[in-house]
């Protein structure tokens, strides 16, 4: 008997750890549209500011549990206003390695703050089939979201020239 209980006990375990991130989501976003200078480090051009707030405003209904951006002002400065609106510091990251942190973290919703030439790769990195080929140059309206449950990378467009 005490066998028998053993075994459902493991099975049990052993379903709770395979399902760690079956709630899990994560949103990856290319920073919002960048000034031309400075070269190595440019802020966000007024209308990056707008889309980072149309950002915020399009994480209003979702609870955000953990956010990233990388060591750069034009990352930083499209993460500020979800971070300020959740209430939530701004972890920095280094693209290498990282889709590894992600699926560790213990939490459920997760935005992450990048580049064109990193988030598609994290995307791959995390397991899933890139949505697009490459992100242009000109391109800053995109939400792309994992889901971990089903699989499955759903792109958003965003912006207040967006409506979904």
């Amino acid at each position: 008997m005490r066998i028998i209980v053993v075994i459902i006990l493991l099975s049990f375990l052993a379903t709770a750890c395979n399902n760690e991130n079956e709630n899990k989501v994560i949103y990856l976003v290319r920073h919002a549209e960048k000034d031309v200078t400075p070269k190595n480090d440019p802020p966000l051009t007024t209308d990056g500011v707008i889309r980072s707030v149309d950002l915020a405003s399009w994480f209003n209904d979702i609870k955000v549990d953990s956010i990233f951006s990388t060591d750069y002002a034009r990352t930083r400065e499209t993460a500020e206003p979800v971070a300020e609106r959740q209430n939530l510091q701004i972890s920095l990251y280094e693209p290498k390695n990282f889709a590894t942190k992600l699926k560790a973290l213990k939490v459920d919703t997760i935005l992450v703050i990048g580049h064109s030439n990193t988030i598609l790769e994290e995307i791959e990195a995390l397991g899933f089939e890139k949505p697009q080929k490459e992100i242009k140059e000109s391109e800053y309206d995109k939400i792309f979201e994992l889901r971990f449950a089903s699989g499955e990378v759903i792109t958003h467009s965003y912006g207040s020239k967006y409506k979904e």
